[in-house]
Formats: C-alpha cells, structure tokens, sequence
C-alpha cells in the first residue's frame, strides 16, 4: 500500500527533529532567558526557597476525592512575576500547592498568589527518577509552596471549570460507590492522573505489566469516542454533525484528563478515522499514527525521549507492522493456531497481538524501567477483555452522577447496582499477584547496552522483512529469541559507587562477573532513600542477586533503606544472601530493630570481627575492625572497617570511624596494611575523621565523601579538606558531584560523576 503522507511526514520528522533538538529545546527553555528547573534546583541564586509574588492563569485544578481540602493544588500559566528572582517565560508554568485553608481560584481566572519557591529535584543517582526533566517537559520551572490567592478576577473559563467540577464529581463518586483503593483506580482510567492511587497496588499493576490500563490511551478513546458516535448515529443524526460533535467531546474529554502524550495520540488517530468516515474511506493506522507524531513532536520534541510517547507509539506501531507477520492472515501459524471455534481464534489473535506489542516495545521499556515480566502476556490476555465490561461500567456510573452526584440515599443502591465493578477489579489483584508470584516473574536486565539494541532491532527488522518466508515455527523461536538479547551478560570492570543519597551513605561494588554487594544504605535527610535512590541504582545495574549488605553501624543515616530494599527483593525474586554487621556496637533498641527486620524477610545475619574475610569472583573483603572483645566509647568509633582488593587495586571503607578509631587501625596494622588506591572518607568528612596520620598511612590516589547539601552538621568540615589537599588527594563529594563511580580495569581507577 503507497502512503504518500505518511511517508512525507516522516521525512519531515527526520529532517526537523535533529535541527530542533540541536538548537537547544529539550525544554522547551533554554534560549529564552529562563533558567531550566535543573539549573534552579542547583544555584540557589535563584528562587528555591524564596518568597514569590506572581500572577497568571489558574488551571488543572487537583481536589481529593474524599473532599478533603488538604493538598490542593493547580497549575499557574501565563505568568507576571513581580519578585525579582524570578523572570519566567511567557509559556512557563508553576505547580502551586495551596495553604491549608485556601479554596481553590477557578479555573481560566487571572489571580495574584504568593508563597514560597520550590525547585524540582532532579536526579543525582544513574536510575533514579528525574522530577526536574519531568515537570520540565511540560513546561514547569518550579512550584510555589503554602501558596495564598491574594487577588482573583471575575472572567474566567465556564467550559474549563464545568469539566472540572465534573472531573471532581465523577472523582468523589467513585470514591464513595467503589471505595477509596478501586475508586482511585476507576479515576484513573476514566479522568486520568494516578495521584491517589496508593503506592502497592501500584506497583502490583507495574510488575504485573498492566498499568497501561491506568494511562488514557487507545483502548479507552477508541470505546469512548466510537461510543458517542454510534449513539449519535441510532438518534437518526447525520454524519458530519454526529462527527463534528464527536470530534468536538472527544478533545474536551481529552483536555479533562489532562491530554497526556498517549492521550494526544489517541485523540488524534481517532479524528483520522472521523475523517475517513466523512470521505468515506477507511482511515489508514500508520498514516494518522505517523500524523499524531508529527502533531506532538513538531511542537515539542523533546517528547521523542518520553517514555510515555516512546511505548504509546511504539506499542501501536508493532500492532500494526510486527503483528500481521505473526498472525494467521500474515501466513504465519496457521498449523499450530488450527481451531474451528471463534473463541480459540479470538484467543490466538489476542495472543499473537499481546507478544508482538511486547516484542516491539521491549527495549523501550528496558530502557526506562530495566526489567520486564514475561508472564505479562498472560496477565494481559486475561485483564484486557474485562476492560470491555468494565469502562462502560464506569462511564454509566460517572453519566448517573451527571443530575445528582450527592444524593446520599442512592449510594447504598449503587453500591449494589456496581458490585461487578468491585469484582473486575479484584480479579484484576489476584491476577496481578499471580503473574508475579510465578518464576522468573521479574527478570533484571539493567539498562540495555548500544549492542543489545541494535543486534535486536537488526533481527526484528529481519523478522519483518523475512518473516513471511520461513515457517511458522522458526519464525516463533526467531521472535522468542529476540526477547533473550537482553539478558546476555558480558563480563564487565570492577565498579565501586558512592551513590548520592543525601545525608547518609549507601556504595555498591560491582564484580566483573556483575555480582553485587552493598556497604550500608541510609539517609537521614532523603525520605525513603532505599525506594528513590538505591533500588534503581540496582535496578539500573541488573541486580539479580546480592551477596551480602554490610551495614557499618545501625545509625538511621546507615540503615534506613533496608526495609525498601528488602521488600523490593521479596517482590522481584531477588536473593539477599547475608546480612553483615559488626560484632561489637551497644545492643540497643536500633539493633534489636534492625535483626527483627532481617528475621521477618528471612535474611540470615553474620557478625563482623578483625581477621574475618571473604573472597568471591576474584575480590577479597577483608574485615579490619572492631576486633574481638573490643569496646568502644562511641557508636562511630565501633564502626566496621572493610578493605576491598582486586589484583593491585585495594579500596578502603571506614564507615563512621573517627579518630580515636584511626588510631586503633594504626597501632594494630601500621602503614603497610593500611594503603588503598581509594578511600571512603570516614563520617562523611567530618572534622574529627580522617586525621592527617590516618590519611598519610592510608595515601589513598582519591577519596569519595558522602553528605547531603547544605546538611546541619557542615559535612565535610572545611579542616578535612584542606588535610585531604594537604595530603596530594583529590575528593569527589556526592552533595556536589552526585553518584560517583570508580571503574577499575587492570588496576587503575577512572572516576566518574554523575552530576
């Protein structure tokens, strides 16, 4: 089939994308005398934490469903700034988030508001999510914290505020039909955004692979949109007017749920076909997909890189291409699929679609979230039918509370009336609790390499091309072998990284043959460091197994994400061999905690003493203190002090060891066994660490020094540096440099930053 405007428009993307991203807008931003929201979260010469004054457009209004009036927020466009810090663009936006107490302004209105800046935080560690390229791709710049209208006009949009009372509605109905989990979930797939979902039954959805199903995409424009039309036609409408008017709700409901990029995509495809009915002709999916990205990207390229666009497109663009070479009617399977029923062939199409769309989308995927479920076929082939009884469902419901969403005396009734509604979504847990739960539930392939990719996408492009010509069993293995590229792993360096996760400390050494240990994880100054910042590092890195975790002492900037990282690899099937920690240290309340946690996730515990080693893969960990019997007066001072080698390369880590300790570790071992290539700076710099004997001893070639930004206790002290400069050693601070990571390769060191 000739496609002329598809193949314009994608010589017109080919030609415009390159020029347009290097010109500098992967924001949006940059050219524009605006600063980008990594810059503000980095120069405190800008607004964080300053009291802004600023006036704009009131839009995107966020209420909670249960009618609370805590967390209000909304987004603020077309802005005046009369703070002098403070000089946005035209086209930026501010997320503000409302003192309590405060009524929402409505939306369209131009208001003055006032309250304190924010910066969005982007990522200092390799996995973590960024908020600042987030927020910054859909133009916002900061947020405005306990935030005061101060002044609101009267004019403002009656179209917008009616879609959010709807919006707000339709959102407490649920909530008071369905209950506060399923409510939050029906919100989602019918009015977008997955604020209140609650964090496990989200990451149910995700490890299932079914979370698509929360995003309005497709599935759901296709079965609202066709819906609306075809109700229109059995009224005895006319074509063009029953088009018009559908074109007309679809992109109001779009604008409701907040015209995400998978949503923009459906919305434009569906009046592709609209147009096609007008002319009478059969809308082609390739043209009008290629014609919604050049819609989007056109715009806004820097969406090219959004994972959402990447898999929406991509997922759309294997139904279409890769599946038909997979189907019956493509010439493949037609042995092995052989059934007379129309449910067997249903359930083969439904098959054969589910695996190509993973198949096509898979480095995708691997690339954003560096793991992937392969039972998600089956969960997909089970929860996707249930969708075409359980959106019309929550459609009829959110039209009941069209006349009198309030009226209490028929909630008991609905209650009863949407139980099936309840059921799909319980089935919708077990299912999910399934798939996960069965082997190999949750295969870790870190991010994908440049080889991987392209060996993939050369046998896919094969497939597509050749597919056709071999037999249908060789063209399945060839698809299955394809999806195992991934988990190829080639033998790598030694790698040891200082991540960033404030003030704490958490390093991960990497063997050769990728096996995984960690030396401490916590932080007293980012929330839930273990779920933010160290499980995505692993996860990035394709952990599928840790050796052991040795935790220096149990003070919370130590310990604090272990409970994260231990149900994470409960959830994914991930084996913690051991847990290590000294044997000295009060036996108090923090340590009695920590031992009942590794007993509740099965992990066993060995006590650290001097003279103690391991050896794995080629690297030696040898234990230096605390020596047997040994007492100290101070919790840091009974620190566990390990000393790693491979080959010629030695590192050392003293955790929270100060200087009474380093003088310990000098009487008992002298000079000699004491020197390392690199050094973990003891107490994250503090000044009563690393005192200029230990340093000359140890004579690291560099040293990596955990602290959090701006931290109360002024890590690292300004003496320690300058004993550090004095001693010929260069530091790399993660507060400044974010993660660090040391590659070793034939004994020597390459540093690299993250930030």
């Amino acid at each position: 089939m000739r496609r002329p405007l598809c193949a314009g428009l994608l010589l017109l993307l080919a030609i415009w994308l390159p020029i347009a991203l290097w010109a500098g807008r992967p924001d949006g931003q940059e050219g524009r005398g605006q600063p980008s929201p990594k810059e503000i979260w980095k120069s405190p010469s800008f607004y964080e934490g300053r009291e802004l004054l600023l006036e704009g457009t009131a839009a995107r209004l966020f209420e909670p469903a249960d009618g609370s009036q805590e967390n209000l927020s909304f987004a603020l466009s077309e802005i005046t700034s009369f703070s002098e810090s403070f000089s946005p663009a035209q086209d930026s936006r501010v997320l503000c988030y409302l003192k309590e107490g405060e009524a929402l302004p409505k939306t369209g209105s131009r208001i003055r508001i006032r309250g304190e800046g924010g910066a969005f935080r982007p990522a200092s560690n390799p996995g973590e999510f960024d908020l600042a390229d987030y927020y910054g791709r859909q133009g916002f710049v900061c947020s405005l914290w306990n935030a005061k209208v101060e002044a609101q006009g009267e004019d403002f949009s009656r179209f917008g505020q009616a879609l959010y009372r709807f919006r707000r509605n339709t959102a407490r109905l649920y909530w008071k039909v369905l209950g506060e989990e399923d409510g939050a979930l029906a919100a989602a797939m019918v009015l977008g955004g997955k604020k209140e979902i609650g964090e496990e039954i989200k990451t149910l959805y995700q490890n299932a692979s079914i979370s698509h199903l929360l995003a309005i995409s497709g599935l759901h424009i296709t079965m609202i949109g066709m819906g609306f039309f075809s109700s229109l036609r059995r009224l005895k409408i006319p074509l063009w007017p029953a088009a018009l008017l559908s074109a007309a709700f679809l992109t109001g409901y779009g604008i409701m749920t907040g015209m995400s990029v998978s949503t923009r995509r459906a919305v434009i495809m569906f009046l592709f076909l609209l147009a096609g009915r007008l002319v009478g002709r059969t809308s082609d999916t390739l043209t009008s997909l290629t014609a919604a990205a050049a819609a989007i990207l056109i715009p806004s390229p820097e969406s090219l890189f959004d994972a959402g666009f990447q898999l929406s497109f991509g997922a759309v663009a294997s139904a279409v291409i890769l599946a038909p070479v997979l189907s019956e009617e493509g010439g493949g399977f037609p042995g092995l699929w052989k059934g007379r029923k129309a449910f067997i062939r249903k359930i083969r199409k439904s098959f054969l679609s589910s695996f190509a769309i993973t198949l096509g989308t898979l480095p995708m995927l691997l690339w954003h979230f560096y793991k992937w479920n392969p039972w998600s076929i089956l969960a997909n082939l089970l929860v996707i039918p249930l969708m075409n009884i359980l959106l019309p469902l929550l459609l009829f419901l959110a039209l009941l509370g069209l006349p009198a969403p309030w009226i209490p005396q028929l909630v008991p009734a609905l209650k009863v009336l949407f139980s099936p509604v309840r059921l799909i979504f319980f089935l919708y847990r077990q299912i999910c609790s399934f798939v996960v739960w069965l082997p190999g539930s949750s295969l870790h392939t870190g991010e994908p390499k440049a080889w991987q990719i392209a060996l993939f996408l050369l046998g896919l492009a094969l497939l597509i091309w050749k597919g056709r010509d071999v037999r249908p069993s060789l063209r399945l293995g060839l698809a299955a072998l394809l999806t195992g590229i991934f988990l190829i792993r080639l033998p790598g360096s030694l790698t040891v990284t200082m991540l960033d996760v404030g003030q704490g400390q958490s390093i991960c050494v990497e063997t050769e043959h990728h096996e995984f240990w960690l030396l401490d994880a916590g932080s007293t100054s980012k929330n839930r460091t273990g779920y933010y910042q160290i499980v995505p590092y692993l996860n990035y890195r394709g952990a599928r197994r840790l050796e052991g975790i040795f935790i220096s002492h149990w003070d919370e900037d130590h310990v604090s994400g272990l409970e994260d990282i231990f149900g994470w690899a409960r959830e994914d099937q991930i084996a913690i061999e051991r847990l290590y920690l000294p044997q000295s240290g009060l036996r108090d309340e923090a340590l009695e905690k920590l031992l009942d946690l590794a007993e509740d996730y099965g992990i066993p515990v060995t006590r650290l003493r001097a003279g103690m080693a391991l050896t794995q893969d080629g690297l030696e960990i040898r234990c230096l203190h605390p020596h047997e019997g040994q007492a100290a007066a101070d919790r840091n001072d009974a620190s566990l002090v390990l000393r790693i080698e491979q080959g010629t390369f030695s590192a050392l880590f003293p955790g929270d060891l100060q200087e009474e300790g380093e003088k310990w570790l000098l009487t008992r071992y002298g000079t000699e066994a004491l020197r390392a290539d690199l050094l973990a700076a003891g107490h994250h710099g503090a000044k009563n660490a690393s005192s200029s004997a230990f340093l000359k001893a140890v004579s690291p070639g560099a040293a990596l020094i955990s602290c959090g930004e701006n931290n109360p206790y002024g890590h690292p002290a300004p003496e320690t540096l300058q004993r550090f400069e004095a001693a010929g050693t260069p530091c790399f601070i993660t507060a400044q440099r974010g993660a660090v990571t040391v590659l070793v390769r034939e004994g020597k060191m390459e540093i690299r930053c993250f930030s």
